[in-house]
């Protein structure tokens, strides 16, 4: 798609916890960052000074605070720097120097909580420019984050996002801690009783999931809007493989909340020639690997974390990948990329994902945790080779026509401009 008109050129700042690919939302900040430059726009970043960065010898590297590693700290250590988890006075007044020097058009603000926090909201506040803020996940209606009620299951009655938060201090639903969801809870607090989100313009939703979650919680319609993702304009240069070497993949970061366990559980009902390949790390590897063992199921095979060709060569080969997520899953950017390489995904019903995945058309739903639907999707398209092949083509055409980079810039583009225009 090309755009009809040329787009007056603008500089954006782009806001962030971190200033590397660490994880999704890093990864379309800089996806979106490449593509406004190529567009002739010029993109500034304002992040921590955690290493390392996305650029080396970072022209505004100097303005960036100083990244606290707020796990690593325990004791009288944890209680100082407590405040500053809350609100970073340090992000706003380096931010403020940052936009006396730069003057940008617009924000756009990504991750902040607990890092740079807040108060870089008060800083361009306080130099009047406008910001926008896309919502990677449901932490701003949603003190543990994640939607996980009790950091197990799906919060169906959505406690916190309909008014009470001290829900997620009760059910310790931060991890199942009560020194983090302690923490999580009175941070949550904080920033709405100050109404810090009071100043973005536009929330940017990536799903219309993510958008009924916010209007839920009270925030005006009119400062919402749904802009899906994109993924990189190279998997399209990838010729589609609709054949497959028999095996199906999972792919991302081994955390609690993506459900890598009910996969695992859902496998011992499967004969043991139907393989899974388990590609990504995190924090559930070894629970997961013990997990494996305990249920003596050698077609289970680790992959560890992988990229570039080796990546592609999973993707290539693999019948479907799988999403067995139990936490509100705001788009499902491996969704995006499975459909890419013309695979059907195999996912739990909840948040984004039957917004991507159309059932029995480029993919099968299941209900989130339930081990036996997640088995009986595998084993029918195991079994069907040609309804596989059939779903991998209509997932391709979905993905190019969907989440292609010249839709979303063209989208984006109106965001920055409607936030521009002062309405808020």
């Amino acid at each position: 798609m090309h755009m009809s008109a040329k787009v007056a050129e603008m500089k954006i700042l782009f806001i962030n916890n971190f200033f590397a690919a660490y994880g999704g939302a890093e990864k379309l900040m800089l996806n979106q960052a490449c593509l406004l430059s190529e567009k002739g726009h010029q993109v500034v970043f304002f992040a921590t000074d955690k290493q390392p960065f996305a650029r080396e010898d970072y022209e505004y590297a100097e303005f960036f605070p100083k990244f606290t590693d707020y796990k690593a700290l325990t004791g009288v250590e944890a209680i100082k720097n407590l405040p500053g988890s809350f609100y970073n006075s340090e992000s706003e007044a380096k931010l403020l120097r940052l936009l006396n020097l730069v003057e940008p058009d617009i924000v756009h603000c990504h991750n902040i909580c607990y890092h740079l926090t807040p108060s870089v909201l008060s800083a361009c506040r306080k130099f009047n420019v406008p910001v926008v803020m896309t919502l990677h996940d449901p932490r701003l209606v949603c003190p543990g984050g994640t939607m996980m009620y009790k950091s197990r299951s799906y919060c169906s009655k959505e406690h916190c996002v309909r008014g009470n938060p001290f829900y997620g201090l009760i059910c310790k639903c931060r991890n199942s801690s009560l020194k983090q969801s302690l923490v999580s809870t009175f941070e949550y607090l904080f920033s709405r009783a100050n109404g810090f989100y009071d100043y973005v313009s536009l929330f940017i939703c990536p799903s219309r999931a993510v958008y009924n979650l916010a209007e839920k919680s009270g925030i005006n319609p009119g400062r919402l809007v749904v802009l899906n993702n994109f993924i990189d304009e190279g998997l399209f240069e990838v010729p589609p493989v609709f054949s497959n070497s028999g095996y199906f993949l999972y792919i991302g970061r081994l955390a609690r909340e993506k459900g890598v366990h009910y996969l695992i559980e859902a496998a011992k009902f499967l004969p043991k020639n139907i393989e899974f390949h388990i590609a990504g790390d995190g924090p559930e590897k070894q629970n997961l690997e013990r997990q494996t063992e305990s249920l003596a199921l050698p077609n289970i095979k680790f992959r560890g974390y992988l990229e570039g060709d080796r990546l592609k060569k999973e993707f290539s080969g693999c019948i479907a990948t799988i999403l067995p997520c139990n936490w509100f899953e705001t788009f499902g950017l491996t969704i995006a990329e499975s459909f890419a390489y013309g695979k059907p995904v195999i996912a739990s019903r909840i948040g984004a994902i039957p917004e991507l995945v159309s059932e029995n058309t480029d993919g099968l739903l299941f209900e989130p945790g339930n081990e036996e639907q997640l088995s009986q999707a595998v084993y029918r398209l195991y079994r069907e080779r040609e309804l596989v092949a059939e779903m991998g083509k209509n997932a391709r055409h979905k993905a190019k026509k969907l989440f292609n980079r010249e839709l979303h810039y063209k989208n984006l583009i109106k965001v920055y401009n409607f936030a521009k225009s002062g309405l808020n």
